[in-house]
């Protein structure tokens, strides 16, 4: 089979009715304020964090930061690779947001001060994911808890494309190459699948072990199997375990050691 242009376009001409995403998120002001109140008021009930020391690794423009800092007394620090307007609202004698790559750079912070800290859909995108690793892991105290929520690289959605992308797996079966000449074939600027690092399950589990964490809970958001679209591309498709190609997201409770 040959996997170019005509065939993208013809896969997302019959997937638009029946897309991967439905609904992508949107960006809002007002959509990420509510989002981190929700996503802070689930944490809050299932981690006990009232009053701790946190960490949030890749905090983007700061509103769970500042939900953890306002609505449950906590002491937060937020390290992003970018530094956004928003940030200079948010500063205060509790919460701190930093520019910070924690995977590349001398590591600002002193070691062994959080007791919580937490990364949402932020893993994929590190190109020094095991240095990272690494990083939190000495910044958290004994004891202390990571949440952690990556996309995986082999699941239906890691392209981040759907906006664009209807069909699912289009990063492991078209290259760069091709989604930039869709892209311009629809008017838009050539764009690749967004860069997501190339971590399996497995490789998160052999991370999480050699850096020293204890692996206390592991759940996963899943699609499940287009039947008849992995048969299809089976030639492909059947390179890589069916576990990996329907689960989304890990999510993983880690505990320092």
């Amino acid at each position: 089979m040959k996997y170019d242009l005509e065939l993208f376009a013809a896969l997302n001409e019959e997937y638009r009715n029946k897309r991967l995403v439905r609904k992508p998120p949107t960006y809002s002001a007002a959509v990420l304020k509510q989002r981190g109140r929700s996503r802070v008021k689930g944490l809050a009930a299932r981690f006990g964090i009232a009053g701790k020391r946190l960490l949030e690794i890749g905090c983007g423009r700061g509103e769970t930061c500042y939900a953890f800092a306002t609505q449950h007394g906590c002491s937060v620090v937020g390290v992003d690779i970018t530094e956004y307007p928003q940030w200079k609202a948010h500063q205060s004698p509790t919460l701190s947001l930093v520019r910070q790559d924690l995977s590349q750079e001398p590591v600002a912070l002193a070691p062994s001060q959080f007791d919580f800290a937490y990364s949402n859909a932020v893993w994929e995108h590190v190109r020094h994911p095991f240095a990272m690793l690494k990083a939190v892991h000495a910044l958290l105290k004994p004891g202390g808890t990571f949440y952690i929520v990556a996309n995986l690289h082999r699941g239906p959605k890691a392209s981040h494309r759907y906006r664009e992308v209807f069909f699912p797996w289009p990063h492991l079966l078209f290259t760069d190459e091709v989604f930039e000449r869709y892209y311009a074939s629809i008017g838009k600027a050539p764009a690749r699948a967004a860069w997501v690092n190339r971590l399996s399950i497995a490789d998160y589990f052999l991370y999480f072990d050699l850096v020293g964490f204890e692996r206390a809970e592991i759940t996963y958001s899943t699609t499940p199997i287009d039947e008849q679209f992995y048969q299809r591309f089976s030639d492909i498709l059947e390179r890589y375990p069916r576990y990996d190609l329907e689960r989304d997201f890990l999510h993983a409770v880690l505990i320092k050691r």
